[in-house]
């Protein structure tokens, strides 16, 4: 896979001047804590999209920041226009795709995930570091700001109605169909007009990444007669950040109109204004 790499490759590589390593894990919803891997990858950074990556201003979780916080964040970090940039986490896949689409809305795209992250990697004997590396060289970066990569409600309910637009649905089946719970308090239960649902986790297998064939046959299935590669593909979860792991797949399948409502049901389940359903999805 093209945006995937694997814990081989990536130990083959480790001497790489232009590799960047950032552990872009979080705690888990309904988890308390602080995120605390008890290892890390060798020369890792912490790429923390909760908060020094976050906008502070924004009352949402970890919506995107801007890109001067984001440039002069990655500079700090020895980011360089040619640098190698790979995203990982704790164990298997949730949240790394998150910095991976933020580097692409940034406009960079040398930027891959880890297959597995940190638990695939000690699985196989690979060295580790207690602590976190620090980063002395000022990295030339410069944020480009693409357009469309993060949306917002004004642009997804414009889209409800629109026949070319399909909204995907990254949270479980059940939240899905309003018979769960949302783990925010003050959370409406149910999901956007005329979205369908393509939990995650049916695409991951252990953690990782199925076969590209069953992922591309699953958006297939979910899409149906709209399975073009031009279709306008929107993403939404709970926080906007599983939500970036169906635009990781997405790209992998050859779609290119891809946008990810960065407020997702945190902002859409909390405005009693804005519609909802409950019950399945059209395409199961």
């Amino acid at each position: 896979m093209k945006n995937i790499v694997t814990c081989q490759w990536l130990n083959e590589h480790l001497n790489d001047p232009k590799l960047v390593i950032f552990d872009a894990g979080m705690v888990r919803p309904g988890k308390l804590g602080e995120y605390k891997p008890q290892a890390k990858l060798p020369n890792a950074q912490r790429f923390d999209f909760k908060k020094q990556l976050a906008d502070q201003d924004n009352p949402l979780p970890h919506t995107m920041c801007s890109a001067e916080q984001f440039t002069q964040q990655m500079q700090l970090m020895g980011v360089d226009k040619d640098s190698l940039v790979i995203i990982y986490e704790d164990q298997g896949l949730f949240s790394a795709a998150r910095g991976w689409w933020m580097f692409k809305a940034m406009g960079f795209d040398n930027v891959k995930v880890l297959s597995g992250g940190l638990a695939k990697w000690q699985s196989l004997g690979y060295l580790t570091q207690i602590e976190y590396s620090r980063h002395y060289h000022k990295g030339n970066f410069v944020a480009k700001p693409r357009v469309g990569y993060f949306i917002d409600a004004a642009a997804v309910f414009q889209g409800i109605d629109d026949e070319h637009t399909v909204l995907l649905d990254a949270r479980g089946y059940q939240r899905y169909l309003g018979e769960m719970a949302e783990p925010r308090a003050g959370m409406r239960s149910g999901h956007i007009p005329n979205s369908r649902a393509l939990p995650f986790v049916e695409l991951l297998d252990d953690g990782e990444a199925k076969p590209f064939a069953d992922i591309k046959a699953a958006f297939e299935a979910v899409l149906g007669d709209q399975a073009d590669l031009q279709t306008t593909l929107q993403f939404s979860c709970g926080s906007g950040v599983t939500a970036c792991i169906l635009a990781l797949f997405a790209d992998e399948c050859g779609y290119e109109n891809l946008h990810v409502y960065d407020g997702s049901w945190s902002e859409w389940g909390g405005r009693d204004e804005l519609p909802i359903e409950t019950g399945p999805c059209p395409s199961r």
